[in-house]
């Protein structure tokens, strides 16, 4: 089979597996030039027509979540029929064998997002078992296998009640004859977390299936030994009783209860995208008026800021090559005091512990876009600061506030008075680069933000007197956003969705984003982007844009626009947690929602093609 053409497009690769239905093949897409999977019903399988796979194409095309398998097409090819999959390197849950309780509460509360998801489009998946849920070497798990799903609503037939999963699995009315229900599918998430956890099913480790059904109609149970703080939740989604179980949301309340997918989320502060472009957005922020405490600013000679006419300037475009490092990396000659922006390193201008004195510290070295570095500071009860050091184009418009001067590298440092949330230093190169330090309450009140900025401000003051920027210590990947240009993900005719749009894209540092503005319409475009902890439906409608994963949002960039954020990459960051590199296209202006929407979503797709493979 393998280096077969099927439907004149998909070039079919090694097998990946095979269940009692049919078996599923790597294949290459050469129409967008992606990998994706092809599943064909076994030829001993009656379904002639492909009535079985165009019927797990409908279902699971009616699903839109990041924990379940997206199901592109079906195809056919002669007399052959195929389901086009999402392609996912990964494991099956039972290839993974025992694992422990925290381990499986991460996989758990991914399935049981995933189904809440299928039962809110009212569907039962009817075989939920640790075979039909893959597990990236991310820790991403996905629900897979649509075959003997039904909707709710749908009248059974004969073929569909013969055929309601798998006997390890099934809830006892199940077992007994009774249609599944939604308290069904909870109790086979039970069975199949007890068996993440045991490596052998709740109804015990007969191999004789006909055996395991029997018990499973008599509700024979065996203890579970290694749930640990789990047990509880488990026992009660194997009742024996459906009404005894817990609903599938209080399944995925109890798990990220229990154990979250990852560390609460920081509550992000980005710089909006404006009508304006990327850069006359954060020229905005900059200008916003402040107060800052005289006990927070140093000594040194200040007047009035003069007015800046410096013209933007270009930096170097990443390329597809990162220089690697050498011995000594952190203070190699740099041209100039930025140089290469994919080897700079903005956490370089940081000193995380002249923060520890205000409260815990966690330094953030992949948040946010390539061009900046985060500390989180928290405080007593729910106060918490973000504090960042920005690398930025020169901008035409001079900041306001107190300005000190210097030679060398640094030329100007101006002081903005503070508003009481945040803080915020602006510091001027000899190359016209600006470092934005900034400040920010992400919850809470009453912290010294402008106390926060200055510490970062002095840190990096005494890193430009002693020479150039020190490159990063790891290079960025080779696969990472960093080395694209975010200007030509859009081209004119991708671009000609916005009237009268202008030829002269506004960049960012190491153009890593990119607007544009509409000369005949208040429409603006903004690409940027992002590193983020792995997104939910919290962040917007899970959609799939170019068979990448996405999430639609009209409240992303603020009131009049509305982004669509592609999930490019997952990676581990270097505080080893599960992270995310995002594209957003974010669309504004005085359009209804719903225009504005569909404008980001068109966008988004003609940017999807551009895109390298991660």
């Amino acid at each position: 089979m393998t280096g077969r053409l099927i439907g004149g497009r998909y070039l079919l690769g090694e097998p990946l597996g095979s269940g009692g239905m049919g078996s599923v093949w790597r294949a290459h897409d050469q129409e967008l030039d992606r990998t994706v999977a092809l599943k064909r019903a076994h030829p001993g399988v009656d379904d002639p027509d492909g009535r079985r796979l165009r019927r797990e194409a409908r279902t699971g095309a009616r699903l839109h979540d990041p924990h379940v398998v997206t199901i592109f097409d079906v195809v056919s090819d002669g007399d052959e029929h195929w389901l086009v999959l999402e392609y996912l390197p990964s494991r099956s849950l039972d290839e993974l064998g025992p694992l422990p309780a925290d381990q499986v509460a991460r996989i758990g509360v991914q399935i049981a997002s995933a189904l809440q998801a299928v039962h809110a489009a009212g569907i039962i998946h009817r075989d939920l078992k640790p075979a039909n849920i893959l597990v990236t070497p991310d820790g991403t798990a996905k629900l897979a296998d649509f075959g003997i799903s039904r909707r709710m609503w749908a009248e059974a037939t004969l073929t569909d009640s013969s055929t309601v999963g798998t006997p390890a699995n099934l809830a006892p009315e199940v077992a007994n004859g009774n249609e599944p229900t939604t308290a069904s599918d909870v109790f086979s998430l039970g069975a199949v977390l007890y068996a993440a956890l045991e490596g052998h099913s709740p109804f015990g480790s007969d191999p004789n299936p006909l055996a395991v059904l029997r018990r499973a109609a008599r509700g024979e149970l065996e203890p579970l030994r290694r749930g640990g703080e789990l047990t509880p939740l488990i026992t009660r989604m194997l009742a024996i009783d459906p009404q005894d179980r817990p609903s599938v949301a209080e399944v995925v309340e109890e798990l990220g209860g229990a154990a979250p997918l990852s560390p609460p989320r920081r509550k992000r502060w980005v710089i909006p995208a404006a009508a304006g472009g990327v850069v006359v957005a954060v020229v905005l922020s900059v200008l916003i008026g402040r107060a800052v405490s005289g006990s927070s600013e140093p000594s040194g000679s200040s007047g009035p800021s003069a007015p800046s006419t410096a013209p933007t300037s270009t930096v170097p475009t990443p390329t597809s090559t990162v220089p690697t490092p050498t011995s000594g990396s952190a203070t190699a000659p740099a041209a100039g005091p930025v140089g290469d922006p994919l080897t700079v390193d903005p956490c370089a201008l940081i000193d995380e512990k002249s923060l520890s004195r205000f409260g815990q510290t966690t330094l953030e070295p992949a948040y946010g876009n390539f061009d900046r570095c985060d500390v989180v500071v928290t405080g007593t009860g729910d106060q918490e600061v973000d504090v960042r050091a920005e690398l930025n184009l020169p901008y035409t418009d001079s900041p306001r506030g107190a300005v000190q001067k210097f030679t060398g590298n640094l030329r100007t440092v101006t002081r903005e008075k503070s508003g009481g949330d945040d803080c915020e230093r602006v510091l001027v190169l000899s190359d016209r680069t600006q470092i934005q330090v900034e400040a920010k309450h992400t919850d809470g009140s009453g912290m010294d933000v402008c106390a926060m900025a200055e510490a970062v401000t002095q840190k990096a003051i005494g890193v430009l007197q002693a020479g150039p920027i020190p490159r990063r210590t790891a290079p960025l990947p080779a696969t990472s956003l960093a080395q694209v240009d975010a200007c030509t993900l859009l081209d004119k005719k991708a671009l000609a969705v916005i009237p009268g749009v202008g030829p002269h894209p506004d960049t960012s540092f190491g153009n890593w984003s990119c607007g544009w503005d509409g000369t005949t319409s208040d429409l603006s475009v903004d690409l940027y982007f992002d590193r983020n902890q792995p997104l939910d439906s919290s962040d917007g409608q899970p959609i799939t844009v170019g068979g990448r994963s996405a999430f639609l949002s009209n409240e992303n960039d603020g009131p009049k626009t509305c982004a669509v954020v592609i999930v490019y990459r997952t990676y581990v960051d270097p505080n080893g947690q599960d992270a995310v590199e995002l594209v957003t296209m974010s669309v504004g202006g005085s359009a209804k929602p719903a225009s504005l929407c569909g404008l980001a979503t068109k966008l988004a797709q003609a940017a999807v093609l551009k895109l390298p493979k991660a």
